[in-house]
C-alpha cells in the first residue's frame, strides 16, 4: 500500500472511531436498568425487596435481592423520597440500576445506586 492511500485511510479511520465512541457515551446517558420486574417479597432484616427480574420482551431471568447502597437515589410514584424499603412496596413494579456487583448467591443479591418504583 503506497503512503498516499495510507495517509488518505488514516483519517478516515479516526472519524469513524470518533463517531462510534461519541454514540456510545450519549448511550451511557440513557442507560437501561440492570434488573426490571415485580417486587414479591421483603426482608426487613436486610432490608431487601426479593424482584421477579424480567429481561426485555418479558422474559424472566430469576429472582434478584435488592438493596439500596449507601446514597442509592429511591424514586416512588416519580418523587425522589428518603425512606427505606419497606413492605408496602411489595407487588409494585420496580427498576434498578446497580454498581455492577451481585453476589453469587441463590437467588443472587445487589445493592441498587438507583430504583425507581412505578
Amino acid at each position: 500500500m503506497s503512503i498516499l492511500r495510507r495517509l488518505f485511510v488514516f483519517p478516515f479511520i479516526l472519524l469513524l472511531l470518533t463517531l462510534g465512541c461519541a454514540e456510545k457515551s450519549e448511550e451511557q446517558g440513557e442507560e437501561k436498568p440492570h434488573v426490571r420486574g415485580i417486587i414479591t417479597d421483603y426482608e426487613e432484616e436486610r432490608g431487601q425487596v426479593l424482584i421477579e427480574n424480567k429481561e426485555d420482551g418479558g422474559v424472566d431471568s430469576g429472582p434478584i435481592w435488592v438493596s439500596l447502597s449507601k446514597d442509592a437515589e429511591l424514586i416512588i410514584e416519580e418523587e425522589i423520597v428518603s425512606v427505606s424499603l419497606d413492605e408496602t412496596l411489595v407487588g409494585r413494579s420496580a427498576e434498578v440500576w446497580i454498581n455492577g456487583v451481585i453476589a453469587q448467591s441463590y437467588p443472587p443479591q445487589t445493592k441498587a445506586v438507583k430504583m425507581v418504583i412505578h
